[in-house]
This record gives structure tokens, C-alpha cells and sequence, in this order.
């Protein structure tokens, strides 16, 4: 997925898109959906990332009997949840992007 709309948008439009991903309930034009739903799939993309990452770090720390991997496994609770957000939020993004610009919007970029 490419990221043409959120590049092209300026440092205020970029905060608006971010509020309009992260946030529910938020009006906003075509263009900024369309940058929210590419925002969308590289927040979840990012976040899975950092989520194996983390359990790894919990699995060795369990092994190794080390008390950081309570924080470790707080951290990744955090993250989970996070991902669990972003990943309603692209859904709700995508349903309201679809109606609007059905052509617009691919998955694959």
C-alpha cells in the first residue's frame, strides 16, 4: 500500500488524518479517508511488527526466569490493544471510504 494521499497532505492535514484514524465519529472529505485508510494499513502493519517482536522478548525473558518480563508482557498487552483498535478503526475507515470513492481504494499497492 502506497501512501500518495498522506504524503500529499500538509503537517496540519497529516494531525487531521491521524485524528480521523485514531478517533470515532469524524466528518471528514474524500482525500483525508483515503489518506486515513493508507495511514491504516501501515499502523497495523507496524504494530504486528512490534507485537512478534515483543513476544519473542517474553518468551526468551520466561525462559531466562527474569522479572522484566512482567513489563515486557505489559508492553505487549498495550500493544495488542492497540492493534485490536487500529484494526476496527481501518474497518471502520474502509466502510465509510467505500461508499464514497469506490474505485479509490485497493488493498495492494
Amino acid at each position: 500500500m502506497r501512501l500518495d494521499h498522506y504524503r500529499a497532505c500538509t503537517w496540519r492535514e497529516k494531525r487531521q488524518v491521524l485524528d480521523l484514524f485514531w478517533r470515532r465519529g469524524r466528518a471528514a472529505p474524500p482525500t483525508m479517508v483515503a489518506a486515513a485508510y493508507e495511514y491504516g494499513w501501515w499502523a497495523v502493519a507496524s504494530l504486528t511488527v512490534i507485537a512478534v517482536e515483543l513476544a519473542l522478548v517474553v518468551g526468551v525473558l520466561a525462559m531466562r526466569a527474569s522479572s522484566w518480563g512482567w513489563w515486557v508482557g505489559a508492553a505487549e498487552a498495550a500493544n495488542a490493544l492497540a492493534l485490536v483498535w487500529a484494526m476496527r478503526r481501518l474497518r471502520d475507515v474502509e466502510a465509510v471510504a467505500a461508499p464514497a470513492e469506490p474505485g479509490s481504494l485497493t488493498r495492494a499497492g
